[in-house]
């Protein structure tokens, strides 16, 4: 059921840069979003509290809240802040433009473990985030695609590139936290494996454990990576034969 709210407060980005009323500010949205980047890069999502902020920023908390009323508002700046734009001019190569992209995309996302599964929140995103979004669309164009190809490629993309990280993030988590990297599970399963392997009924399960090995998360990333460009590429290059 879609709810229509007849008087939406305007976003953050509507609204003045700075209190208009009280003291003199001291402070920037910018500088706010700085410290809690800074917090959240380092200890989580969760830590990045108002209280939290304003103890490192020698500030009262009721202060910040006169920049930045909600937690909505504070998540808007720190994904706006940490989506640092890099210009990338489009080239008219399809697969390099989009291998640039992934890669620029997932760097960031790895500086910022937590940017990933904000975004999938369905934020509020801010003005740095929409030029990187204009740049990106603007890569694809010069590739050739039309606004309703390149919409669907880029939005398969920062899904997948998401999701790669996502997961990287995880391992890197699940490895920390239980003194076990994925050799070591592997090596913890095998009995169990091999046991189940032994009945005949997993013949396909069976050759994937003898051939696969875990790749680096960099190898696994680029794998993929190439999967989905091959078949991007594949897909357009077609069309644009058939146009």
């Amino acid at each position: 059921m879609l709810v229509v709210v007849s008087d939406p407060k305007p976003i953050i980005w509507m609204q003045p840069e700075k209190p208009t009323r009280g003291p003199t500010p001291t402070h920037s949205r910018k500088e706010i979003a700085a410290v809690a980047i800074k917090i959240a890069d380092a200890e989580g999502l969760e830590a990045a509290s108002v209280r939290n902020i304003a103890r490192n920023l020698g500030s009262g908390a009721m202060t910040l809240y006169r920049y930045l009323p909600t937690k909505e508002d504070l998540w808007a700046v720190m994904i706006d802040e940490a989506s640092v734009f890099e210009p990338q001019e489009p080239t008219g190569d399809l697969r390099a433009d989009l291998t640039i992209l992934a890669r620029r995309r997932r760097q960031n996302f790895l500086r910022h473990p937590w940017l990933a599964p904000l975004l999938a929140t369905r934020p509020v995103i801010g003005p740095n985030y929409l030029r990187g979004m204009e740049r990106d669309l603007t890569v694809l164009g010069g590739a050739g695609l039309s606004i309703e190809d390149s919409i669907e490629v880029l939005n398969l993309i920062y899904s997948w590139v998401s999701g790669a990280v996502q997961a990287e993030l995880t391992e890197r988590r699940n490895s920390d936290q239980s003194g076990l990297d994925r050799d070591s599970w592997r090596m913890r399963m095998q009995p169990y494996l091999v046991s189940l392997l032994e009945t005949g009924d997993f013949p396909y399960l069976s050759k994937m454990t003898e051939a696969a090995e875990f790749a680096a998360p960099d190898e696994q990333f680029e794998t993929g990576l190439a999967i989905i460009l091959g078949g991007i590429e594949a897909r357009y290059s077609a069309t644009s034969e058939n146009d």
